[in-house]
């Protein structure tokens, strides 16, 4: 499912937003992701809200996010082993190369009480 989600990232050159909330995605998708956005140039949005990711799969993605120069926003709320600080990080870089539109989209509203 998502490697092959990922091995296609990294060819294609149209895709502008990916919104692959409530999957399941679990670290070792985060992981797989991650090496995508390497090498993808036209990503600009990715939304992981709500799967199974942890602190491990988020920091991979952080980590993708230097060599990446296209992705502007990339949401990963709502995964309920995703730290603050894992989160931060991912805004800190992501501010840091450019300017950041939002780190929230649509989808991943705050939750209703």
């Amino acid at each position: 499912g998502t490697r092959a989600l990922a091995d296609a990232l990294k060819v294609n050159e149209s895709l502008k937003s990916l919104d692959l909330g409530d999957n399941h995605i679990s670290d070792d998708g985060a992981r797989a992701l991650a090496d995508a956005l390497k090498n993808n140039l036209s990503l600009e949005e990715l939304h992981l809200c709500e799967n199974n990711i942890s602190d491990d799969g988020a920091l991979a993605l952080v980590d993708a996010l230097e060599p990446n120069g296209s992705l502007m926003s990339l949401s990963l709320f709502w995964n309920d082993n995703v730290s603050y600080d894992a989160r931060a990080a991912s805004n800190l870089v992501l501010s840091a190369k450019r300017s950041l539109t939002s780190q929230r989209s649509p989808r991943c509203a705050p939750r209703a009480a």
